[in-house]
């Protein structure tokens, strides 16, 4: 598997910061990353007749939600009714969402639910949040499968060591004594050394990782990094990819996986990829691609999307737009020549196809990439993607 990245990736990750710092305040990048968790809990809010604000650590304030009464002011001194800390991705508190209700003092069952709630939506937003930070990169959300419920999320490289780290992940590294930098390898968390990128490479992979300490197991959620998102990229494509999963982990969300997984194997599939990757710029058939492991057509392709959750059409389409990505950075070929390059059968169908995957037309990304590299001082390279042979 071959993809597009810099050989400096600290680089790129201070300029992504950058970009992501000089826009507006935290409190207004939250709720446009975050609309899905703000849109149900405003929806809830407004039933309870209660106001809600997106509080930042620099001291700005977004009212989320008026009671419909006209617009609620709540005082600053004033103490929420509930209220919780969102996290940005480097484990530091960036907001906290602070719910008032004006009407009386709720009951105290109520409150709990409340408080329920609130805590509840602040973690997704700080999922999301993180994912969105890191989505580049391959992201571990795990959770013990134990009384404590101690649930984390990590952020890995394609050598397989750690670059990210939530809040409640740092934490736990300090209750063991250690404390979390980059560089640290997956077994700081894990019992074992495992390629990040192993099973499917384009949607969720669900598994059970052993602890570190050989006590209960942690239940993972592996997912891919979304190699078409970039900045300002499809707003609905960000949602999808970065929307949270830690509440829906659970066994029998790793049950249905280990059903479900029965695909090729993995000698199989490392040959028909390098076969498809060598012969990009013919026409691919899924007959000709089965013929040449020698098995049947329909037992190839369910057998295909299960190893990679994409069918095989859908994946030679991706590949080639992976191969222009290269083109359009490493080389000055024109956008048709890499457009025939690359199997497509004009610039308009390869234009309109790059669009759909990365949310910006082909002579855009090739501008942006170019000026990151020039900012860098490190031209962009074809690298191994993590979990790739």
């Amino acid at each position: 598997m071959i993809g597009v990245y810099p050989t400096n990736r600290p680089a790129l990750r201070d300029a992504r910061t950058a970009v992501l710092s000089s826009a507006v305040s935290g409190p207004a990048r939250l709720r446009d990353v975050c609309r899905e968790e703000i849109a149900r809990l405003t929806r809830i809010a407004c039933e309870l007749q209660c106001s809600v604000l997106l509080r930042g650590t620099d001291g700005s304030v977004i009212s989320l939600r008026t009671t419909g009464a006209g617009e609620f002011s709540v005082p600053i001194s004033r103490e929420p009714t509930v209220s919780a800390p969102i996290y940005d991705y480097d484990g530091s508190a960036t907001a906290s969402i602070a719910l008032f209700e004006y009407a009386g003092r709720v009951a105290e069952a109520t409150e709990h639910v409340l408080r329920v709630l609130i805590r509840s939506t602040a973690r997704a937003m700080s999922e999301r949040w993180f994912r969105f930070f890191h989505r580049r990169e391959w992201i571990i959300a795990a959770r013990r499968e134990d009384e404590t419920r101690t649930s984390i999320i990590l952020a890995v490289d394609r050598s397989r060591t750690l670059i990210g780290a939530d809040h409640a992940a740092r934490e736990f590294l300090k209750t063991t004594g250690r404390r979390f930098e980059p560089g640290l390898a997956i077994a700081e968390f894990f019992g074992c050394d495992f390629t990040p990128g192993r099973g499917r490479r384009y949607c969720d992979v669900a598994l059970y990782l052993q602890s570190r300490n050989e006590s209960s197991p942690w239940l993972a959620l592996i997912t891919p990094p979304d190699l078409g998102t970039v900045q300002g990229g499809s707003r609905e494509r960000l949602q999808v990819h970065t929307r949270p999963r830690l509440d829906v982990l659970d066994t029998a969300t790793i049950a249905a996986e280990q059903e479900q997984r029965c695909g090729l194997p993995g000698r199989m599939l490392r040959c028909i990829e390098g076969y498809i990757d060598v012969h990009l710029q013919r026409n691919l058939s899924v007959e000709e691609l089965a013929s040449h492991l020698g098995i049947s057509t329909s037992y190839f392709a369910r057998s295909f999307r299960s190893s990679v959750g994409l069918a095989p059409h859908a994946y030679v389409i991706r590949r080639r737009l992976m191969r222009a990505q290269e083109l359009l950075v490493s080389t000055d070929l024109p956008i048709v020549d890499i457009a025939l390059a690359t199997g497509f059968a004009d610039q308009s169908h390869f234009c309109r196809r790059f669009q759909q995957m990365t949310g910006e037309p082909p002579r855009t990304y090739r501008l942006q990439h170019q000026w990151l590299s020039t900012r860098d001082g490190s031209p962009f390279s074809c690298t191994s993607l993590p979990g790739s042979a």
